[in-house]
């Protein structure tokens, strides 16, 4: 066989050279397309066909198998296409001996011959075409101009006139991930230091499923994978011809962002649960639906999940939940591969991700991991400035203090115990001179006083494990976000920048410095 992909250097729908492997947040993948494409491929008898001889026509390339019944019952309709020349559509359909669970070669020839074929049939032996093109759903069609030039590569079974139509459409400019699919909410969150935990999801093709997933907010990274086969290791080859393993995702999550609960709700808005072995049209045992846990206290978080998903459903859940016994990422090709093929093909339906709201995240202070030095360390510690806030409720100069204008993400914490006790996220400007918040970090942070001094009555606010001064509270914050407007003193409080979260010990507190 000779295969010839003329000055491209990434085929049509394929790898792309452009697109980074890993994980996708914070990029995005155009498809590149060949200017020319050309084969040449031997049919049922043997004789030689050469792409390059039907230059100044259209084609239609179909690929298909065998053991497909929605590409044998479309035949009758492709034959009818290739009868149809005035139309100026030439047919080819190629078979791939050996690949994706198709027979052998003289196998699929006396088969196909038996059947007496009213179209060309051209054999791609062991699939070398089929894997370049990395078209892992029968049937796949090619449109062709009649520059050689590729119009589009699509899954699924098309109508003659979608044919047709598809070729009266022309060249369509180049897709990127952002034209089909939501925004990705983890673009820009950095997960670096933080505690991931994972599962292990099964939903039909898993090409769908790895994007759908990648969308949810909270997940660091999804990875397409073979699970709970009967072998260690498999192929994609033999995962197709029925290996036993399930087409799965590996989940990896920030639990503080996502709860599991949340992520199996998600994952149960793209499945039919009901139906054995089969999602979209994708049949056989590998698109089995599943959940497949390490942690046994994952197990009773999606029995419970399942358990009020059944209520959905007059039919019993087929949704398997079992604890994870092999796992295998896929083969480099199939990870992100609709980020870099935004064309490709996906039976996963992506709207209950549109318009999804960022849950508020929320995290307990543990006071017993702060404590308050004794006056000698604070005097020795402290500036006079600090000293005189925090221990001597004094209040610093409007417009002259460390902290009013800072705009930089991070962290604020009690200058006298480093108890966490503000985000830079819930820092706004008041034009009070002083740095002012929507909110604390956690409610039980600061504690209140009533404070009746030089005549005004005023709300004081006081940490919790320091009972340092901090400042005010006020009710004329920004009414969208609670009304509230603590006023604090600078020398009170130290700022830890985001990029030293972790450095200093407050990596927990990342999701709520971070910005949304």
């Amino acid at each position: 066989m000779r295969l010839v992909f003329a000055s491209v250097v990434s085929l049509a729908l394929g790898v792309v050279s452009c697109a980074a492997e890993g994980s996708s947040h914070g990029s995005e993948v155009a498809v590149t397309t060949p200017d020319t494409v050309a084969f040449s491929l031997p049919d049922l008898d043997g004789k030689i066909v050469n792409l390059a001889d039907y230059r100044g026509r259209r084609v239609y390339v179909k690929f298909w198998a065998s053991w497909c019944s929605i590409c044998l019952a479309g035949l009758e309709e492709v034959e009818e296409l290739h009868r149809m020349q005035d139309d100026g559509i030439e047919v080819l359909t190629i078979v791939s001996p050996g690949y994706m669970g198709e027979k052998k070669e003289a196998v699929i020839t006396a088969w196909a011959k038996g059947r007496k074929l009213g179209f060309p049939v051209l054999l791609d032996t062991d699939g070398k075409l089929a894997s370049q093109l990395l078209i892992r759903a029968y049937p796949t069609s090619l449109w062709i101009d009649e520059q050689g030039q590729v119009l589009d590569l699509r899954a699924g079974q098309v109508s003659n006139a979608q044919v047709a139509e598809r070729f009266e459409q022309g060249a369509s400019p180049r897709r990127l991930a952002s034209d089909r699919f939501p925004p990705n909410p983890n673009v820009g969150v950095n997960y670096d230091g933080v505690k991931l935990r994972e599962i292990w999801l099964g939903g039909g093709c898993f090409w769908g499923l790895e994007a759908y997933m990648t969308r949810v907010y909270g997940v660091a990274d999804a990875e397409s994978g073979y699970a709970n086969g009967p072998t260690e290791r498999t192929t994609y080859e033999e995962v197709c011809a029925s290996s036993g393993h399930a087409e799965v995702v590996k989940v990896r999550y920030d639990p503080k962002r996502v709860s599991l609960e949340r992520l199996l709700k998600y994952y149960f808005k793209t499945i039919d649960p009901t139906v054995y072995n089969r999602q979209g049209n994708d049949k056989g045992v590998q698109y089995r639906t599943g959940i497949y846990y390490k942690d046994a206290e994952d197990h009773a978080v999606a029995e419970s999940v399942m358990a009020e998903e059944q209520l959905n459903w007059p039919a019993p859940l087929a949704t398997e939940l079992l604890p994870l016994k092999q796992y295998q990422a896929a083969e480099t090709y199939h990870q992100d591969y609709l980020e870099k093929n935004p064309s490709g093909y996906c039976h996963t339906d992506f709207s209950s991700l549109t318009n999804a709201s960022i849950p508020e995240v929320t995290i307990m202070v543990d006071p017993k991991k702060y404590s308050k030095p004794d006056d000698a360390t604070l005097r020795a510690t402290l500036t006079p400035a600090q000293y005189a806030v925090t221990q001597e409720d004094n209040t610093e100069r409007a417009f002259s203090n460390e902290y009013w204008d800072n705009h930089a993400p991070g962290l604020y914490v009690d200058v006298a115990t480093g108890e966490p006790l503000f985000s830079s996220v819930d820092k706004f400007e008041s034009g009070c001179g002083w740095p002012s918040f929507t909110k604390a970090i956690d409610p039980k942070v600061v504690n209140y006083h009533s404070d009746t001094q030089f005549g005004m009555v005023r709300i004081e606010v006081r940490s919790r494990v320091g009972d340092s001064h901090l400042g005010h509270v006020f009710d004329d914050g920004p009414r969208d976000k609670g009304g509230k407007r603590f006023c604090m003193n600078s020398a009170s409080i130290r700022f830890v920048p985001l990029e030293n979260l972790e450095k200093e010990g407050y990596g927990e507190f990342r999701p709520l410095v971070e910005p949304k």
